[in-house]
C-alpha cells in the first residue's frame, strides 16, 4: 500500500533531481530555466506560545492563542460529555496526535512535521483511561497549516496547558535562474556545488549558494540534447546520455571538459546510472519499433550492450532503489504516469506506484519506504506501508520494543514492564534486536543494517556455546557477491547457542548527528539478493553532555570565601537569606537534576526535577540552616542525570555534577 502526498505544485516542468540527505532537501531543475529546491523539513518561526487555563467546554485557537466558543479559527475543543467523559477534539479541519508524557522541550518544528496526524479525539476522561495526564504532550496541525505542541500542566475540568505554535517558512525556493531548458542536476560530494545539463548541449558546474546561470562554470558544450547525468567525482568524471538517434553515452572529464564516447548508437536516451563498481551503465531509451521503451546495460570498458527490458512507456530518468543495486526505478511518462522497478538480474519489471502526477521525470529515495517523485508541475512524496507476518524483523533496541518508540523518536514502555522508560532518546552503543527465526524461515541467509540509507559495518562480540562452554566470538561484516557489510543470519538450529539470541548489531550512535534517524534492515538470500526489509524505525538520537554548575553561596550579595569557604552571617536573626545559585542544563533538555544541601551528615534541604533548573536560586534563612549550631559546615551537591538510553541502560557517561562546601560562621 502507498500514501501519496503533494509537496509542491505549480512548478514549471520539474525534471531531474538530486536529494541532499544532510539538509533533507530535494534539489531539482525546472525546464523553464530554474534550479530550485524543496525543503522537506522547512525551518519555522514561532507565531504563538504561552501558558493558559483552557476552560471545560471551551475551544482554543493555537495560531493566535485565543480561547473561545464556536468559530472557524479554533483548532481544539476541550469537550465535556459528562462529569467523567471528556476528550480533546480537533476542530475545523485541524488534526491531532497524542505523543505521551514528557519531552515537550525537545520536540522541534522539524519533529512536528513528521507526525501522523489524524482526527481521532484524545481521551481525557476523569478516570484511569485518561491520556491527558499531567505532563502529557500532544501535537496539532492547525487549520491554518501551522504545527503546535501542547503540554498538559494541570489536569482537571479546566486544563492548564502550555503551547508553542510554529509557522513553516516556504519549502519551495528558486536557487538560480537563466538556464536554457535544464534537464538534470546532481549535487557534488562537497554538498555545496552541483552539475546541470542543458538541452542546448552544455554541462555546467554551479555553486548552490549562487546558482544563477550567469555564475555557472561551463564544463563542456556541444552535446546533442544531454539528459540525465551520473557523477563520479572521485575519478573526476560525469556520464551523460543524449536524446538523439544515434546518441552518445559520454564520459566527461570534469577538469578539462574532454569527452570520451562509451557508446555511440543510443536511440533517444534519457536516463543513466552506473553501478557502484563503475563497470556498467544502465540506460533508458525512448525507442521506437519492436523494443519500444528500452532499458539496457552497457559495459563501460568496451561499450557492449545487453537489453534488460522493453515495453516501458516513455521511460525517463533512472535511479537505484537502494544501495544493494539489485533494482532500478524508472519514471514512465504519460499516458502511464507511474514508477516501475526493474530487476538488474533478470529484467523483470513491476509497477511500484501508479497514478503519480502527470509527466513524471525522476525519482529520489529519501529512505527505505519513502520516495520523492518529480512530475511536470508537482513534486509528490510516496510512502510505502510494509506488511509483515510472524513478528517484526527489527524487534527493537535492547529491551525497548520497536512499537514503544513514539512518533517523536522517543521511547516509552508500558507500566509494569520490567524495563521502564518514559520519553527517552537513544544514545551510546545501540543493541539492535533481530527476529532471526522469522528471517531464517523467510529464506534469508544474510542481513545488512542501514541508518539513513547508509550501510553500517560495526563489529561486536558475543558468547556462543561450543558444547562444553561459552566461547567469546567476534561478529563482523563479510562480503557477499562482491558487496560488503553483510552479517550472517543465525539459523534456527543454532539460535539459542548464542548468549544473546536476538542481538543483531551493537552500533555506535556517536557517529550520528543529534536528531532523528531511520533504521532499516535488509535481508538477502545466499547470493546477496534482497528478499525483504524491516519496517523503518525512526529514533531520536542524542549524545550530548549535561552541564552542572554551582556558584559560591551568598548572603546579601557577599559570597563565601573560595579558599576557606567561610560565609559570614552576622547574627542568626539576619533576615537576608543564604542564596545558592544552581545551573543544571542539557542542550536538548534530556535530563533531570537533583540538588541537596548537607550539614554535617544530615540533609537539610533538597530539590530537583526536569532540566533546566529554575533561574531563581535555592534560598534558606540563616536560622533554618544553623538550627542549634553557631557554626556549621555545609556541602552543596548537584547531580544532572541524562535520560539518554541505549535500550539496556541509562547512559550515565553524559551526566554532570558539581559540589561546593562552605561554613556558616558569625
Amino acid at each position: 500500500m502507498t500514501t501519496q502526498t503533494s509537496l509542491a505544485s505549480g512548478l514549471s516542468g520539474a525534471i531531474g533531481c538530486s536529494f541532499r540527505s544532510l539538509q533533507n532537501q530535494l534539489v531539482f531543475v525546472e525546464f523553464a530555466g530554474k534550479v530550485s529546491a524543496l525543503d522537506l523539513f522547512p525551518s519555522a518561526v514561532v507565531v504563538s506560545q504561552g501558558t493558559t487555563v483552557l476552560k471545560g467546554t471551551f475551544t482554543f485557537d493555537l495560531d493566535n492563542g485565543v480561547q473561545g466558543g464556536v468559530g472557524p479559527g479554533f483548532d481544539i475543543w476541550w469537550e465535556q460529555m459528562t462529569n467523567v467523559a471528556r476528550q480533546m477534539v480537533a476542530q475545523n479541519n485541524a488534526r491531532i496526535v497524542n505523543l505521551g508524557v514528557g519531552g515537550f522541550a525537545g520536540i522541534t518544528a522539524n519533529g512536528l512535521q513528521a507526525l501522523p496526524y489524524g482526527t481521532a479525539p484524545i481521551p481525557g476522561n476523569n478516570d484511569p483511561s485518561n491520556k491527558l495526564v499531567n505532563g502529557d504532550v500532544f501535537a496539532v496541525l492547525t487549520n491554518q497549516g501551522n504545527f503546535a505542541k501542547v503540554a498538559i500542566l494541570n489536569y482537571g475540568y479546566d486544563l492548564t496547558i502550555q503551547w508553542v505554535t510554529y509557522r513553516l517558512n516556504p519549502a519551495y525556493m528558486v536557487l538560480g535562474t537563466g538556464y536554457g531548458q535544464p534537464e538534470d542536476v546532481k549535487v557534488g560530494l562537497d554538498n555545496l556545488h552541483a552539475y546541470v545539463t542543458e538541452r542546448g548541449g552544455a554541462l555546467l558546474k554551479i555553486a548552490l549558494s549562487n546558482a544563477n546561470r550567469a555564475a555557472a562554470t561551463v564544463v563542456t558544450t556541444g552535446m546533442a540534447a544531454p539528459q540525465q547525468l551520473f557523477l563520479d567525482e572521485a575519478h573526476g568524471a560525469a556520464y551523460v546520455v543524449e536524446y538523439a538517434s544515434p546518441g552518445h553515452l559520454w564520459r566527461v572529464n570534469l577538469g578539462t571538459g574532454a569527452r570520451t564516447a562509451v557508446s555511440s548508437n543510443l536511440e533517444n536516451a534519457v536516463g543513466v546510472v552506473l553501478s557502484a563498481d563503475l563497470q556498467f551503465a544502465y540506460v533508458s531509451e525512448q525507442t521506437a519499433g519492436a523494443d519500444k521503451g528500452r532499458v539496457s546495460r552497457i559495459q563501460i570498458s568496451n561499450g557492449s550492450t545487453v537489453k534488460l527490458t522493453t515495453g516501458l512507456v516513455n521511460p525517463f530518468h533512472l535511479t537505484w532503489s537502494d544501495a544493494s543495486q539489485t533494482t532500478l526505478l524508472v519514471a514512465e511518462r504519460d499516458p502511464a504516469n507511474r514508477i516501475t522497478s526493474i530487476s538488474v538480474n533478470g529484467g523483470a519489471s513491476t509497477v511500484v506506484v501508479a497514478g503519480v502526477p502527470s509527466r513524471p521525470s525522476s525519482v529520489a529515495m529519501m529512505s527505505a519506504g519513502h520516495m520523492l517523485v518529480c512530475g511536470d508541475q508537482v513534486i509528490e512524496r510516496v510512502d510505502f506501508t510494509l506488511f509483515q507476518a510472524a513478528g517484526p524483523l527489527l524487534m527493537g533496541i535492547g529491551f525497548i520494543p520497536f512499537d514503544k518508540v513514539l512518533a517523536s523518536g522517543l521511547a516509552t514502555t508500558d507500566p509494569g514492564y520490567f524495563y521502564p522508560v518514559t520519553n527517552v532518546p537513544f544514545g551510546g552503543t545501540l543493541p539492535l534486536m533481530v527476529n532471526f527465526q522469522r528471517a531464517a524461515n523467510d529464506g534469508a541467509a544474510y542481513y545488512r543494517v542501514k541508518i539513513d540509507g547508509v550501510l553500517r559495518n560495526d563489529s561486536w562480540s558475543d558468547y556462543r556455546w561450543n558444547g562444553t562452554q561459552y566461547v567469546l566470538q567476534m561478529v563482523g561484516p563479510v562480503n557477499v557477491g562482491g558487496s560488503p557489510n553483510f552479517y550472517p543470519v543465525h539459523s534456527i538450529a543454532e539460535l539459542f547457542l548464542w548468549m544473546n539470541p536476538s542481538l543483531g548489531m551493537l552500533t555506535d550512535s556517536n557517529n550520528l548527528s543529534n536528531g532523528m534517524h531511520v533504521i532499516v534492515l535488509e535481508f538477502s538470500n545466499a547470493t546477496g539478493v534482497v528478499i525483504e526489509t524491516s519496517t523503518p524505525l525512526s529514533i531520536m538520537v542524542n549524545n550530548q553532555h549535561c552541564s552542572a554548575a554551582l556558584a559560591a553561596p551568598t548572603i546579601g550579595g557577599v559570597g563565601a570565601d573560595n579558599v576557606c569557604g567561610l560565609l559570614h552571617y552576622g547574627t542568626k536573626a539576619n533576615p537576608l537569606p543564604v542564596t545558592m545559585a544552581v545551573s543544571a542544563t542539557h542542550p536538548a533538555n534530556f535530563a533531570t537534576y537533583s540538588f541537596s544541601l548537607i550539614k554535617g551528615v544530615n540533609q537539610v534541604l533538597s530539590t530537583g526535577g526536569a532540566v533546566p533548573a529554575p533561574a531563581a536560586p535555592v534560598t534558606a534563612t540563616v536560622a533554618t540552616l544553623l538550627g542549634t549550631c553557631a557554626v556549621a559546615g555545609f556541602a552543596e551537591y548537584l547531580y544532572v542525570a541524562a535520560t539518554i538510553n541505549n535500550g539496556w541502560s541509562r547512559q550515565s557517561q553524559y551526566d554532570a555534577s558539581a559540589a561546593f562546601a562552605f561554613v556558616l560562621a558569625a
